[in-house]
């Protein structure tokens, strides 16, 4: 028969699997209860926050996640050196580790330059706070929004659905355009073309009658229209009008378009004829 007696059990062994364990336990319970406390404390803070203005409640979202992120790692990072240390090697090459910590910490830098620049940006990030959760940005003449804002990246959800990921150093190295910074209302801008005869003040009474009746303006009901050119041809009017946010002013200006199309369906004279004056015309062409 197998004699069990044969059998030595390394008492270290053992210790170090219990440790070990007893660890794992311990951080999964620290995380949980540390994920729940946050939680709560998060909702009370946005929820009174939220009472007074959008902008700084994005901002605050983005600081918080920030934070969650920063502490989070630090609860990993320290869990893994209290795990290394139950080891007897690891422990007795700290002296080592310390006597070479500046030569090991040239090395490290130069390796994890990157890494360390994308760390630094991105807690330079959450609190200068270029930009924000859900802040509508322009970034490499790609439209979106700031879906996460991480550590290492930043994530632009584009109008059309795709991801754009930014490491952080990038995104803190280039201009970017920030269309909800102070404010989300934005004025949109609708040029048209359109014959010398026409009357301005009738098409100033039409962008009114459409941008009051629009679902997609702002409460100002904004609507200006100015002669801002001159051509050989044509006028060149610039219709101003504003919209709650981006996408609503994107929406109000299409409208604009569309509905001035059908009034000028009905007109005539709306747009630029090309003209040709006759020689015993009353008023003849200058080059005649």
């Amino acid at each position: 028969m197998f004699d069990l007696s044969s059998i030595t059990i390394d008492s270290r062994l053992v210790a170090n699997i219990a440790t070990t364990f007893s660890l794992l336990v311990a951080v999964i319970v620290v995380k949980k209860i540390f994920n729940l406390a946050w939680s709560r404390w998060e909702k009370r803070v946005i929820s009174r926050a939220s009472r007074k203005k959008t902008v700084a409640t994005e901002s605050l979202k983005t600081k918080i996640a920030i934070l969650h992120r920063i502490i989070t790692a630090g609860i990993y990072f320290f869990a893994l050196i209290f795990f290394l240390l139950q080891f007897e090697a690891v422990r007795n090459i700290g002296t080592g580790l310390l006597a070479s910590a500046g030569v090991a910490g040239i090395v490290i830098g130069m390796a994890a330059q990157n890494t360390i620049s994308n760390l630094i940006a991105g807690v330079s990030i959450s609190f200068s706070q270029p930009v924000r959760l859900n802040d509508a940005v322009i970034f490499d003449n790609e439209f979106g929004w700031i879906e996460e804002i991480s550590l290492m990246h930043t994530i632009i959800r584009t109008w059309d659905n795709r991801r754009i990921i930014v490491p952080n150093d990038i995104l803190s190295s280039k201009v970017i355009q920030n269309w909800t910074m102070r404010d989300s209302s934005l004025l949109g801008i609708v040029m048209v073309y359109v014959d010398y005869k026409i009357d301005i003040e009738k098409i100033k009474r039409w962008v009114k009658e459409i941008v009051d009746g629009s679902s997609h303006s702002s409460r100002e009901k904004v609507s200006v229209v100015q002669v801002v050119d001159f051509t050989e041809k044509t006028m060149v009017l610039r219709i101003l009008a504003k919209g709650d946010d981006a996408p609503s002013t994107w929406n109000l200006r299409c409208e604009i378009r569309e509905k001035l199309a059908e009034h000028f369906r009905k007109e005539e004279g709306i747009f630029p004829l090309i003209r040709i004056w006759d020689a015993k015309d009353e008023h003849p062409h200058p080059n005649n």
